[in-house]
């Protein structure tokens, strides 16, 4: 039997799209601010959606507060982890 047949397909609501990437936006910022501050060494958000375009926008802001951000991918870009840390560990 065809799976595709049994699960359609849904067209990506743009609302949600929007909410989920807003949502991202203030995770990675608070990382970002929690790492900065000393306060962690590190921090990982897991199950993000827009993780690789995310480490993208905010790396040189990152590297300016001497933090690095690492995106690990998941398979079949079904999303992405994404690790903050300063760039002295």
């Amino acid at each position: 039997m065809d799976r595709e047949a049994d699960h359609p397909t849904r067209a990506p609501d743009s609302e949600e799209t929007r909410r989920r990437l807003t949502s991202e936006v203030a995770e990675v910022e608070s990382a970002i601010a929690l790492v900065a501050s000393g306060q962690a060494s590190s921090v990982t958000l897991t199950g993000l959606k827009f993780g690789e375009q995310l480490a993208r926008r905010f790396h040189a802001e990152a590297r300016l507060m001497g933090l690095r951000l690492e995106p690990l991918p998941w398979p079949e870009d079904a999303g992405c982890d994404l690790t903050v840390r300063r760039i002295d560990e």
